[in-house]
């Protein structure tokens, strides 16, 4: 830490709020595989900062020799400045005392002149002894002069010498300053550098303890990160103690209702016994006592008379006369229909005889069953009872964890709540532009060639809608665009194959069971929850419903469509009736999810026999483009790095498009209005405008002009899509031919003075392909 103030110091920038503890939470923070590489980090970081310190301390005492250096000179420098002053002071009175030595000189001639020549000449010897005294002291004292001026001479030298060591001095402390500085800062950069590639762990780290707090405040039950990752351990064991139960307790129950209809099918069996048991008991009854033995003796008896009869009457026929003919024969039919009476009795009662003892026997063996069936219930009972039990303490468990298990997830884990860096859109131009190229490079190895036209207009349908329709034969890149759009701007994708029996929107976001407590979460509601998360609210999220018209999207997508027609932040779709314990934090009121605006729509449409056609509700709302099969390749352009595209200045871009070309838009429009064509759709096709197609004019046509299109182009488009489409003005059978060149003439005429130089290309093209089925008498 002292490293880090002296480098900061050093610098000139503002120390870091960093401190031991940090260091140690972040140290805790990171995985085990991670924590020798993070302390190697600041290991090396440590050394560094030594190196640093040691630099600084060598620095600084450079600078204080040179210092005391100086200080020295400056020190010399006074001393000779007061010794020179001393001598300049001592020359004055040299060259004051030579004065007045020779006005002394010329007072002494002026009075001596009358002394004789000898006296002269004796004064001129002690002058000239003097003055040669006086030269002496005088060279004597200019010889000091002259050693003190060289002195100083030399001492001004050692000081200059001195003050160039001083300059050179600093000047090697100033490039070993620099040399030093530059040190650090290649240093720090390198340590910045270091520090910037491992950010983002760093960043990850931090949002895990951010996280880690929030879910602190708000359980206050939890103390460290290892006690969440046991609860969390906890929780998948339960949720896989939970499925075995359930399929446990499924296939229990399975047993319970085979057992159960088994014993329901005994006791029927059992009741028609002893029904069974019953009429035999009658029957016994009426035989009285007489066994079917005795019946069948006693029959056999019937029979033996019959039979013997018989004979009898045949020897009557022979023997006697007509007159006793009738008689015998009546006794005869008298016999064979007692007989025939007795018969059917016989076979009742030996089939009753046989039924009884077959009931006697399964009525033993139902007995027994009965007892293991009831034996087998008593342990199932207690089975079930303690599978109740087990499962009410799952629910229980299941209810706390909550009832949206995915969704909770996205709440707590760190890879969904850390921002992701985006980067904003400078203009939608260029927007479009490295889009196409982007797109392109999605595959290299089969790359994606869109032509800009549509991709213009792809770029407006964004800023008009969230729901795109992709409409062409199958081959055109339907599906790639949605995807490839997704991987270009850094987004997410999540692909949603669309079923043909799908009728209501639990087919698309899950469904929720009441018996586990919990939200089955497909991925159309995951993928709208995480784009509410940090993670992905910046980015462009895609949700691809593949094959869209295999089913109706009137019935699945109806709460999606009547959402997107509200305003921003009042288009959510219901979940649940009521808030369940312990939801995700991002729904609204607990119970309904949220369509943000960051999410689109796009699905893909194809037109064959297995196929729905789409409804005016979906077709209204959505924008929808007719994908063209072009084989125009381009040279994709090469440098372009992977980029995630900020959602949010795509938004601001859209809007500054809106308002700077809106007004220009509404006078087209209002123009259109009171035109020609409007009164034709009215009177032939009895057609309008409407205030949706307005609002949508709106939004689309300025956006796709700012993304390098035209008024012209996009709105031919919109007509196309909205007006002359199969069902609305063309292909329709009550209308004719001349209905049909009349609203071409009157759409040409209109346009071509809203916007000199237009051509309806779409349009026109509609209306001839229309012309042409009617004239074949389609």
């Amino acid at each position: 830490m002292s490293a880090v103030g002296q480098t900061t110091a050093t610098l000139g920038v503002a120390k870091p709020e960093w401190d031991e503890q940090l260091l140690k939470d972040l140290h805790e923070a990171l995985p085990a595989e991670r924590k020798a590489e993070f302390q190697g980090c600041v290991t090396q970081f440590n050394e560094l900062g030594k190196l640093l310190q040691s630099a600084i301390k060598e620095h600084e005492q450079g600078q204080l020799r040179a210092e005391k250096s100086c200080a020295e000179s400056e020190y010399a420098r006074t001393q000779l400045d007061e010794r020179e002053l001393e001598l300049r002071q001592r020359e004055d009175e040299l060259i004051q005392r030579t004065s007045e030595l020779e006005k002394r000189l010329s007072e002494l001639s002026s009075r001596e002149l009358r002394l004789d020549e000898a006296q002269i000449q004796k004064e001129s010897q002690l002058l000239s002894r003097e003055r040669d005294l006086e030269a002496r002291e005088a060279n004597a004292r200019a010889g000091f002069a002259e050693q003190n001026r060289t002195a100083l001479e030399q001492l001004r030298a050692e000081i200059d010498g001195l003050e160039k060591q001083r300059l050179s001095l600093q000047s090697e402390s100033e490039q070993r300053r620099r040399a030093v500085s530059e040190d650090i800062r290649q240093e720090a950069q390198r340590l910045r550098d270091d520090l910037e590639s491992r950010r983002r762990e760093v960043d990850e780290a931090e949002a895990v303890l951010a996280a880690e707090r929030d879910l602190l405040d708000q359980q206050r039950r939890r103390l460290d990160i290892s006690q969440r990752s046991r609860e969390h351990l906890e929780v998948l064991i339960r949720k896989q103690i939970q499925d075995a139960s359930a399929a446990d307790l499924e296939a229990r129950q399975e047993e319970i209702r085979k057992l159960g209809e088994r014993g329901q099918r005994l006791a029927a069996d059992l009741d028609a016994a002893n029904d069974r048991l019953d009429e035999h008991a009658e029957m016994a009854a009426q035989l009285k006592g007489r066994s079917p033995a005795k019946v069948l003796e006693e029959l056999d008896d019937l029979r033996r008379d019959g039979r013997e009869k018989d004979l009898r009457i045949q020897e009557l026929e022979e023997a006697q006369a007509r007159d006793d003919s009738v008689a015998v024969r009546s006794e005869r039919d008298r016999l064979v229909d007692e007989l025939r009476n007795l018969r059917p009795e016989l076979e009742e009662l030996k089939q009753r005889d046989h039924l009884s003892r077959l009931g006697v026997l399964e009525k033993e063996q139902w007995a027994t069953e009965r007892r293991l069936l009831e034996r087998n219930k008593e342990l199932l009972s207690a089975h079930l009872n303690d599978l109740e039990s087990r499962i009410k303490g799952l629910t229980d468990a299941q209810q706390n964890q909550g009832a949206f298990p995915e969704l909770g997830r996205m709440d707590v884990e760190s890879r969904f709540q850390t921002p992701a860096s985006v980067h904003p859109v400078g203009d939608l131009k260029t927007f479009t532009d490295e889009l196409q190229h982007r797109i392109a490079a999605t595959q290299p190895q089969n790359p994606l060639f869109f032509r800009i036209e549509d991709l213009q207009l792809f770029v407006g349908g964004l800023a008009m809608s969230q729901l795109h329709v992709l409409q062409g034969i199958s081959g055109t890149g339907k599906t790639s665009l949605a995807k490839a759009f997704a991987e270009a701007v850094g987004g997410e994708c999540t692909d949603i194959a669309v079923q043909a029996g799908w009728r209501d929107r639990a087919d698309l976001l899950g469904h929720y069971n009441a018996f586990e407590r919990r939200y089955y979460e497909k991925d159309c509601l995951q993928a709208l929850y995480r784009a509410q998360t940090p993670y992905a609210a910046d980015r462009l999220n895609v949700i691809l419903l593949d094959e869209m018209n295999l089913s109706r999207p009137e019935q699945y997508f109806a709460d999606f469509l009547s959402a997107l027609e509200k305003k921003p932040g009042h288009r959510k779709v219901t979940l649940l009736e009521s808030a369940p314990l312990n939801h995700p934090r991002n729904l609204w009121e607990g119970r309904e999810i949220e369509l943000p605006e960051n999410v689109w729509f796009i699905g893909t449409a194809n037109q064959d026999e297995t196929t729905n056609e789409l409804a005016d509700k979906t077709h209204d709302r959505a924008f929808v483009m007719e994908l063209p099969r072009h084989e125009k390749n381009f040279a994709v352009r090469k440098g372009l790095e992977p980029t995630r595209y900020d959602f949010r200045t795509l938004k601001e871009l859209f809007s500054q498009a809106q308002k700077t070309e809106g007004e220009e838009v509404l006078k087209a429009l209002h123009f259109i209005g009171q035109s020609e064509l409007t009164k034709v759709l009215e009177e032939r096709f009895d057609r309008g405008w409407g205030n949706r197609f307005e609002r949508q004019a709106l939004k689309f046509l300025p956006v796709v002009k700012a993304a390098g299109g035209s008024f012209a182009t996009a709105l031919d488009h919109l007509l196309a899509s909205r007006i002359f489409r199969l069902g609305k003005v063309t292909g329709r059978y009550d209308i004719k031919k001349d209905d049909l060149e009349a609203i071409a003439k009157a759409l040409v005429e209109t346009l071509h003075r809203a916007f000199p130089g237009m051509e309806a290309k779409r349009c026109l093209i509609a209306i001839e392909k229309d012309i042409k089925r009617l004239e074949r008498g389609g």
